[in-house]
């Protein structure tokens, strides 16, 4: 089906999104869904199995998720062993659940997926999971049924992400089996069998609006150059936009933040639809190690999203954590408890200001035990991740009325000051201001959102303002009212 594709190395013409915002219209809930900066968890170990998170079904010493179910399918028999991950699937959340998320401000959940259980199967031809696929033949509709439709019921939003890639996009555990090397890179007939499948799921997802996004890659591995995993993203993004031209399409960063914020600007901006994804642990490397918690604390305000990046592009968080490693602690003075509630609230801090679409705890539960940690719920009720309030005060028309001419007043006057003779267009910041306003207002009243896409949300709406107003080398002035009122919003509680 995706034979035409070609997979040339060179410049690509990558297809731009429809507008993030309703143009000419009030945020309608599935834009704001899709552009409100998401307080999240991942559902680490549902879709994809990993022994560490649930354990139950890695039977014989297997470790990754196709030994382990194909080892479960020779010795218990294929209805046992889908049974099985049925239950799983369908238990993995209950109703308690869903309501404990809710009452702590949880907006999204981060779901991966791997490409074999997209679709019931249906992907799996020609690939290793081909011969027990008739395990996952229910995978699909149990995602929309009992995760997508269910968590609209709480006013939570869905980051569906295709986690695992046929070959590996890295060489982790959770690519599914065992690679010594990600061999998805390097094979057209890969990257053009998983754009088949990110065409499916953007079809399928496209009826939802508790859609927050589709992620189509997880931590890609690191290259200097980047030039295989910018052709994926590039063919990807064009096969998802000719069914789906509005979904927020996320890519992995590959650790370089600058590098893909970049490569965003290049193909379109904000205009492109797409958020980068940028994962933050400091327990992994031997330089993290080699520090207290102290100074990892201290590190993290120039090392998450370090010059200014998040400002360039549209970024979440898919994945951090409260875990520092052994070594860490062991140059650690003081209370541990103490130090991990620190350590938490202080990227939960950067997060909000940086990570502006949103960040996602991982994870969410454990077969045994809660995770410590790695778990959400004691991080949480421990007060090591603060909640989010759900139900804060809106500011009144006095509160806009108010704000709105002091500002234009002290814009007016300062850059008057700065050039007496030339002729400014201020209105432009008051309407920038007001339409910012407006739009953070109808967020604000969605369970007190905030708009988290700005740079694809702005980018919508100073089209509009340009096509009714005209173009001007005064734009920016626009540009700091609307961020003025969104800035006003980010701090309002």
């Amino acid at each position: 089906m995706f034979d035409h594709l070609k997979m040339k190395l060179g410049a690509q013409s990558v297809i731009t999104a429809e507008s993030a915002a309703d143009v000419g219209a009030k945020p309608s809930i599935k834009s704001i869904y899709q552009s409100r900066q998401n307080f999240g968890v991942n559902f680490g170990s549902l879709f994809v199995l990993e022994k560490y998170i649930f354990g139950e079904l890695f039977i014989d010493d297997t470790s990754v998720e196709l030994d382990a179910i194909s080892r479960c399918v020779k010795k218990n028999g294929l209805d046992r062993t889908r049974k099985e991950m049925e239950d799983h699937w369908n238990n993995y959340c209950n109703d308690d659940d869903w309501k404990w998320l809710q009452s702590k401000g949880v907006q999204s959940i981060r779901i991966p997926v791997g490409y074999w259980g997209v679709g019931g199967g249906r992907f799996t031809q020609g690939t290793s999971f081909e011969s027990i696929s008739a395990v996952y033949q229910n995978a699909w509709s149990i995602l929309i049924r009992k995760y997508i439709k269910k968590a609209a019921d709480y006013h939570i939003s869905i980051l569906v992400d295709l986690h695992a890639l046929e070959k590996g996009a890295n060489t982790g555990d959770h690519s599914g089996q065992k690679f010594n090397q990600p061999g998805f890179w390097n094979s057209t007939k890969s990257i053009s069998h998983t754009c088949g499948i990110l065409s499916f799921m953007a079809s399928e997802l496209g009826q939802f609006d508790n859609i927050s996004g589709l992620q189509i890659v997880n931590e890609a591995s690191f290259d200097s150059e980047g030039k295989y995993q910018k052709r994926y993203y590039a063919h990807a993004i064009n096969e998802i936009r000719k069914v789906n031209s509005k979904i927020p399409i996320v890519i992995s960063d590959g650790w370089w933040a600058q590098d893909y914020a970049k490569w965003v600007n290049d193909n379109g901006g904000g205009a492109l639809g797409v958020v980068i994804d940028d994962h933050v642990y400091r327990c992994f490397s031997d330089d993290d190690r080699s520090k207290s918690a102290e100074q990892l604390i201290q590190e993290l305000d120039r090392t998450v999203f370090s010059d200014n990046v998040c400002e360039e592009a549209d970024f979440i968080v898919g994945e951090y954590s409260c875990v520092l490693d052994g070594q860490t602690w062991s140059k650690t003075q003081g209370s541990r408890d103490a130090k991990v509630k620190e350590y938490g609230n202080k990227q939960v801090q950067l997060f909000r200001q940086r990570a502006r679409a949103g960040y996602y705890f991982w994870c969410y539960k454990f077969q045994s035990g809660d995770g410590g940690e790695w778990g959400f719920r004691p991080m949480v009720d421990r007060g090591s991740i603060p909640v989010r309030n759900s139900s804060g005060n809106i500011p009144s028309e006095d509160d806009y009325n108010k704000m709105l001419n002091e500002l234009y007043q002290q814009h007016e006057q300062y850059w008057n000051r700065q050039n007496p003779n030339e002729h400014y267009e201020h209105w432009r910041y008051k309407e920038g201001f007001t339409t910012g306003w407006a739009d953070s207002m109808e967020f604000a009243k969605f369970d007190n959102s905030r708009i988290g896409r700005v740079v694809a949300w702005k980018d919508a709406r100073r089209k509009e303002h340009t096509l009714a107003r005209g173009e001007s080398r005064f734009i920016w002035e626009w540009d700091q009212g609307f961020q003025k009122a969104l800035d006003i919003f980010a701090g309002w509680e």
